[in-house]
């Protein structure tokens, strides 16, 4: 059982994470297994360029933030590695910088995918 300050400190991120969503014009969420450190450095430039917020998350913090917004058809994917990309302003952004390099990456290695992405 974890401590209280451990679980406070939890509960607070899960509520941050919750609040990013819900200010969010859109996110997906990505399986960033096989990446390189070059390449995550250019995609999070690129992303970064486009107002994009991209992070890796525990799977059980997403969980929890997603449930709470009665959005839990993301559990099942919500397994691995995970990332998350969250834009404010253009609902398109995440989705089209990350399906771009999705499709690289399937020609190199195969391995980084986006596994789920909602408007919010």
């Amino acid at each position: 059982m974890p401590s209280a300050n451990v679980l406070k400190a939890k509960q607070a991120r899960v509520s941050e994470l919750e609040e990013k969503l819900k200010g969010a014009a859109s996110f997906v969420l990505v399986d960033y297994r096989g990446i390189t450190v070059a390449d995550d450095t250019e995609l999070r430039r690129n992303l970064r360029e486009a107002n994009v917020e991209y992070f890796v998350e525990k799977n059980t913090m997403l969980r929890r933030a997603l449930d709470n917004m009665g959005m839990n058809q993301f559990d099942d994917v919500l397994n691995g590695t995970t990332a998350i990309a969250i834009s404010k302003e253009d609902q398109t952004a995440p989705a089209r910088i990350l399906g771009e390099y999705a499709e690289k990456a399937a020609k190199a290695n195969g391995s980084f995918k986006q596994i789920g992405r909602a408007s919010c």
